[in-house]
């Protein structure tokens, strides 16, 4: 996406890591196509993810997927964090591996997690297993070790969320959750071309009945609704973090035209899309010095 001018990772690479203070990314939107897991190591700092504020102070975990949005609004003096950031060829193997469905309603919600001492100990040493994978010269090697950790590091966070989710939650993993996962990868990568739910429903081999059972049984939302959703978020992203014009990302998002767009928004959200256009210039400057 146009809108995206910061990246903890270059292009070229399938993984980095390192520490930072993020000042440099300017208020844009951070990059977390794949996998971005952060870990604050001191200070605090003021960040939008999901559209949500959030407060990220010492000893915070955060985890971030490619469905994600991230910018810095401020950033104290003392404020900095330990990162790595995967492409997304190296967690599609885990994350379509069952995990719970309050997993990623976890993770979209509340991606940001307070770990007491000893899970906070215990990330420390995979940051350090990671700085040693990343010295692994052997490509082949050092793929298949990663892949383990990130499977590691999901499996684990899942962990946490499933004991302070209750027992009820226990056992809710299974082929139908890879169908739900897929189609979130899906919606990702397709919303801006389709909103159609038998296109989703064909592309998982399933029938459009069934992938509505699936997100009524899990999310208590219709796969329109889901999609619905993740068009808005796509919209006001561009809106947000783009000078492309209402009509561009009408264009862009496969809208007939900027009107049905308007429309479509309004209906969606109770608002025209217009009123992002003089928050976004608000927000912007504000961001930029807030570094």
């Amino acid at each position: 996406m146009s809108g995206i001018k910061y990246s903890l990772r270059q292009e070229s690479t399938s993984f980095s890591i390192g520490t930072t203070n993020l000042r440099s990314s300017n208020g844009s939107l951070i990059d977390t196509n794949g996998c971005v897991a952060l870990l604050v190591l001191s200070g605090f700092a003021v960040a939008t993810i999901n559209f949500e504020k959030r407060i990220l102070r010492k000893g915070d975990f955060v985890l971030l997927f490619y469905d994600s949005t991230f910018s810095m609004l401020s950033i104290s003096a003392a404020f900095s964090v330990r990162y790595v950031s995967f492409a997304y060829h190296l967690i599609e193997e885990a994350i379509y591996k069952p995990l719970s469905i309050n997993f990623w309603n976890t993770i979209y919600s509340n991606p940001v997690f307070r770990p007491n001492e000893r899970d906070f100990k215990l990330l420390v040493e995979w940051w350090y297993q990671m700085e040693w994978v990343n010295n692994i010269k052997d490509y082949d090697y050092q793929e298949e070790i990663l892949k383990n950790n990130i499977r590691n590091l999901l499996v684990a966070t899942d962990i946490e969320i499933m004991d302070h989710a209750g027992d009820s939650l226990r056992n809710s993993r299974g082929h139908a959750w890879m169908l739900v996962n897929r189609f979130f990868r899906l919606l990702s990568s397709y919303c801006r071309e389709t909103r159609e739910v038998q296109f989703y429903a064909d592309k998982l081999s399933i029938t459009s009945t069934y992938l509505y059972k699936l997100c009524r049984k899990n999310f208590q939302l219709s796969p329109k609704e889901l999609i619905d959703r993740q068009t808005v978020t796509e919209i006001k992203t561009y809106l947000v973090n783009t000078d492309m014009s209402v009509k561009h990302i009408a264009s862009e998002l496969n809208f007939e035209d900027v009107s049905y767009m308007c429309r479509y928004f309004r209906r969606q959200t109770g608002m025209s899309p217009m009123v992002m256009v003089p928050f976004a210039a608000k927000m912007l400057p504000t961001m930029a010095t807030a570094t």
